[in-house]
């Protein structure tokens, strides 16, 4: 767990290396933040600020408590009025520790994704035992080396805060926030090419799927995300197809559900982006 007063650089854009990693950031100096997406989950919890959360082409102006969750490959960044100090707890997940004994707890990522809204605003009658948990998991892990079975309690601490999230989303009275799209025509191509990353993506038929020229598409889209719509696509096959991988597919296969269209493309863009060949991972070759 780290706790500073001003973000540190450890936006990791790779993979988590452990099962969790808990942060408590607080800023007070000016600073811009980049779009950029990771291969973990996160959960940020808005302490302090003023800030507008884009996450896939959607805004979302937050208050103090909101719970914002972001899904693996989900590009995102926070827009934050500088005359506040911008302090917030955010918990980042590995896939494999959200399924614990048969039971999926990214339900709660599942469930925002249902309901298009990645902002959960929980009322004041959910909220104390839900953050009561999660101050008591940032304290364990500040005295966890000096506790009997620290690490032990740290973990349990976890799943027990995200087993109390999940109930918390699947409520009836849940309240999910409600987005301002920063521009629809960008929002449904973002939908069309998370839903279509196996065919065709190319710019003539993007332009004709939105009703906008190829130049004024690619502006409009490189203003909204930070991304070009190339690159866009490009790391979105690359994250599917690290999951078909991981999930014991083999690379030839993989190359061409993921869209690429030639294999020596594909080999070059996944050893550039992950620092590795593609291969079928072990754990799955039994």
């Amino acid at each position: 767990m780290l706790y500073t007063d001003d973000a540190p650089s450890f936006q990791k854009k790779g993979f988590l290396e452990e099962e969790f990693r808990l942060f408590h950031i607080r800023d007070h100096s000016r600073r811009s933040y980049d779009f950029h997406y990771h291969d973990f989950l996160k959960i940020m919890v808005l302490l302090e600020g003023r800030v507008d959360y884009v996450i896939e082409g959607r805004s979302y102006t937050l208050a103090p408590y909101d719970l914002v969750l972001v899904d693996r490959g989900e590009i995102h960044r926070p827009e934050v009025d500088p005359s506040f100090p911008y302090e917030r707890t955010i918990l980042y997940l590995s896939p494999d520790f959200m399924e614990q004994s048969g039971v999926s707890l990214n339900t709660c990522f599942q469930t925002a994704a249902y309901r298009h809204s990645s902002v959960l605003r929980i009322k004041d009658d959910a909220r104390q035992p839900l953050f009561s948990l999660l101050r008591r998991l940032e304290k364990a892990i500040q005295h966890q080396k000096e506790e009997f079975a620290g690490p032990l309690y740290v973990r349990l601490l976890c799943l027990e805060f995200l087993v109390e999230l999940n109930r918390v989303c699947l409520a009836p009275a849940s309240q999910y926030l409600a987005s301002g799209s920063l521009d629809y025509r960008v929002s449904g191509l973002i939908a069309y090419i998370n839903e279509h990353l196996s065919e065709d993506l190319s710019i003539p038929l993007l332009s004709d799927r939105c009703c906008l020229s190829p130049y004024h598409m690619m502006r409009i889209f490189k203003e909204e995300t930070g991304y070009t719509i190339g690159s866009y696509i490009t790391e979105k096959r690359l994250m599917r197809a690290r999951d078909l991988l991981s999930g014991g597919m083999g690379a030839t296969e993989t190359c061409f559900m993921c869209g690429f269209r030639n294999y020596s493309t594909f080999l070059r863009a996944y050893k550039r982006r992950f620092e590795e060949l593609p291969r079928r991972s072990l754990k799955n070759q039994g």
